[in-house]
């Protein structure tokens, strides 16, 4: 790992850019993720909020970006594995949220009024898409707090494989006003939105 004695600290982990700009700011991923137990968040005991749009709607205090929406069960749906009730490499028994445009990716927004505060936790589960894949957290004025990738984590496969979801997250002291994912080709589909604190 090298890091820069600048404003900016520049990372890398296993061959992956990480950029984080504030001092506090700690990336999570891009890790395996299969199912909610495979998070860092809910593993280290954080007090953490799973939105898996099973529900086929959006959870209150979290706006997604004008383009998105969630999607439902079928062959061309990939959702995290275990959705469906069991781990068996297919994605398409869940629901997931997704995008025509990997290029312009999905942005969640946390409100602070209706959550009770900003959450210093946020993260997703990057589901389907093609070309490389980035993440990126800012604060609540909009402000970077860093970006994880571009990495190549894409198959190729659009039939609901589940082999390369990746859980991909941010933590910030000062709290996550939103965040962002995108890859360079395609659509997107993510899952497994969380929050908390």
């Amino acid at each position: 790992m090298m890091v820069k004695t600048h404003a900016v600290r520049f990372l890398t982990l296993a061959g992956v850019a990480l950029f984080a700009t504030a001092a506090n700011a700690t990336p999570f991923g891009p890790t395996p993720y299969l199912q909610t137990s495979d998070s860092p968040f809910t593993g280290a005991g954080f007090n953490i909020t799973v939105e898996d749009f099973e529900g086929g709607a959006l959870a209150t205090g979290v706006m997604a970006s004008i383009g998105s929406s969630p999607i439902g069960p079928s062959g061309a749906t990939d959702s995290v594995d275990g959705d469906d009730g069991s781990v068996d490499g297919s994605g398409q028994g869940g629901w997931s949220f997704f995008s025509g445009s990997g290029g312009v990716g999905i942005t969640f927004t946390f409100d602070a009024g209706i959550l009770g505060g900003l959450p210093t936790y946020a993260g997703v589960v990057w589901t389907d898409g093609a070309g490389t894949t980035s993440f990126e957290a800012f604060d609540g004025g909009g402000s970077s707090l860093g970006t994880i990738g571009p990495v190549a984590i894409a198959t190729g496969g659009h039939g609901g494989q589940t082999d390369e979801d990746n859980f991909f997250g941010w933590f910030d002291a000062g709290g996550i006003g939103s965040i962002h994912i995108s890859n360079t080709a395609g659509g997107i589909e993510v899952d497994h939105l969380q929050w908390g604190d």
